[in-house]
């Protein structure tokens, strides 16, 4: 997220497919496939956090070529529209580059300073960008090569998230860590039920979306990604619920017997 001044979170999502920007952390050099999905992108900025390398707060590197096309921190690329309710227009917001979680600069290592990295670093992490870019594909990162990746790209270029940074003046976004949800929650089997720690089940205690641990383990796919799960497990749970009831119990001893059952003419059911 960006976090302005007022102390309002600017969830990051779209900006970090956008082609023409890359992200840096403080030895100005690229991390991660900017456009993986955003919990797979803060755990990245943690770890790398732990390595002694400044990541939290980490730089999105782009230039004005690309905020005059593309969305970036709630501005919108069109013209100015006055009150409009996010910031619209062809010019950086001033009180964006007072404020200090956005900065500028005419060079590479004009920007480099603003943001406390090493000059030289993140112009040669432009420079290999920009080739990379050139060339359609990003062998250092891989990014542009899923489906996800391309959700939010440029669906005009022939790698929708990939284009060299252009002329001056050149702009870094603060990125910090956001809250946005969980995917955290309790252990449970295939009947959804919820397990212990010796995976032993809890009878009569069942978990499915945000309350049970994710199906996709660590990572998240993104908005909407529990709901299928949450709709499956949910399904399942009270499937297994409605069998294992005192009245399924009496059904299943009072059925006829599965010779009878399985003769022609009949089915199982």
């Amino acid at each position: 997220a960006i976090c302005w001044p007022d102390g309002r979170l600017q969830f990051m999502l779209n900006e970090r497919m956008m082609p023409a920007q890359f992200v840096v952390n403080g030895d100005g050099v690229r991390f991660i496939n900017e456009a993986a999905p955003y919990m797979d992108f803060a755990h990245a900025m943690i770890e790398g956090q732990r390595s002694g390398v400044t990541h939290i707060p980490c730089w999105l590197i782009t230039d004005i070529r690309s905020f005059h096309r593309y969305v970036v921190g709630g501005h919108l690329p069109i013209p100015k529209v006055p009150f409009a309710p996010v910031p619209t227009g062809r010019t950086v917001p001033q009180a964006w580059l007072d404020s200090g979680v956005v900065k500028q600069g005419s060079s590479w290592e004009e920007l480099a300073a603003a943001i406390g990295v090493p000059g030289d670093r993140l112009r040669a992490t432009a420079e290999r960008f920009n080739e990379l870019a050139r060339r359609g594909h990003d062998d250092d990162f891989n990014r542009g090569d899923s489906a996800y990746d391309n959700y939010y790209g440029d669906p005009t270029l022939p790698n929708p998230n990939l284009h060299p940074l252009g002329d001056p003046p050149y702009y870094a976004f603060q990125i910090i860590l956001g809250d946005l949800g969980t995917s955290g929650g309790l252990r449970t089997d295939e009947y959804a039920r919820v397990l212990r720690a010796d995976d032993s089940v809890v009878a009569g205690l069942y978990a499915v979306g945000n309350a049970s641990a994710a199906v996709m383990g660590r990572s998240y796919a993104g908005a909407g990604a529990t709901i299928g799960p949450a709709m499956t497990f949910g399904y399942v749970a009270a499937r297994h619920m409605a069998d294992t009831t005192p009245e399924a119990a009496d059904r299943s001893t009072s059925a006829e017997p599965d010779s009878a059952i399985d003769s022609p003419g009949t089915s199982r059911r």
